[in-house]
């Protein structure tokens, strides 16, 4: 009987020391699991890090703040069909963003205050408006360290397009017209188109490059948008309209979405994104 007493009595300490063992054992495999993961991910990233071949340069400018009217925003762009065409009657350019839930904007201008009467003027009309604030130069080219093309050639195509984007922000202070004198908007007007010629003559130089083939969709949108947004600037001075700004400002906003699409889907193509 204390045989028998002692048998399970052992037994059980067994099962007990067995069950705790697996315990133990279960919780430092998944401890190690998932420690060892991110033990491999950082080791990836200094191998990544130390490889020539893989070390990367970054164009980072400097971001921009500006102001716009967010008029609605809906699931599909069929939905905002009503709305858009609402806008065009009025003699506005809206902007619809590219992605869902499509949001649609009018005007963009540099001094939130000054943008409190268009605010108010498509709340009257019946739009869900308010100001909300954007930003240029929310991402940065990233691109393998020996890749001259896109450090020598490429980089500064940005950087003509930022001065473009930059003095338009600051020319755009406010939706309405009155802002400043004609001689002065002309003066400015003057100034932005000829940096607009002067990138878009380079990006012409540059789609000629064989380094730029994969690049050309995305270049010619670019070209194609800043050449409609410095038309458009002559709508002002000779209409002297209100609307003929804010017209201007959603050339303006259609720019600033074809310059972060190249920086987007150039990043993509490298494999930097």
């Amino acid at each position: 009987m204390r045989k028998l007493f002692t048998l399970v009595i052992a037994t059980i300490t067994v099962l007990i020391v067995s069950i705790l063992f697996g315990q133990l054992l279960g919780g430092f495999y998944i401890y190690n699991l998932l420690v060892g993961d991110n033990l491999s991910l950082e080791h990836k990233e200094v191998k990544l890090q130390a490889t020539p071949m893989e070390k990367r340069k970054v164009l980072r400018l400097e971001p921009i703040d500006f102001y716009t009217i967010q008029v609605g925003i809906y699931p599909e762009v069929k939905s905002a069909q009503s709305s858009i065409d609402k806008l065009v009657n009025l003699g506005l350019r809206p902007f619809v963003s590219s992605e869902p839930p499509f949001k649609i904007w009018v005007g963009c201008f540099g001094e939130i205050s000054l943008g409190k009467e268009l605010e108010n003027a498509l709340k009257q009309q019946g739009f869900d408006a308010f100001r909300g604030k954007g930003l240029i130069n929310d991402r940065a080219l990233k691109f393998p360290s020996n890749n001259i093309f896109m450090k020598e050639k490429f980089a500064p195509l940005l950087g003509k397009y930022d001065l473009v984007l930059r003095h338009s922000i600051k020319m755009f202070r406010s939706p309405k017209i009155s802002e400043y004198s004609l001689d002065l908007w002309e003066n400015m007007i003057t100034k932005v188109q000829s940096e607009i010629s002067e990138a878009v003559t380079y990006l012409d130089n540059l789609k000629e490059m064989e380094e730029s083939k994969d690049y050309h969709r995305e270049l010619l949108n670019l070209k194609e948008k800043a050449i409609s947004y410095g038309q458009s600037l002559n709508l002002i001075l000779k209409s002297k309209s209100d609307e003929a700004v804010l017209y201007s400002q959603g050339h303006l906003l259609e720019l600033i979405a074809a310059y972060h699409n190249l920086i987007t889907n150039t990043n993509e193509k490298l494999g930097t994104n």
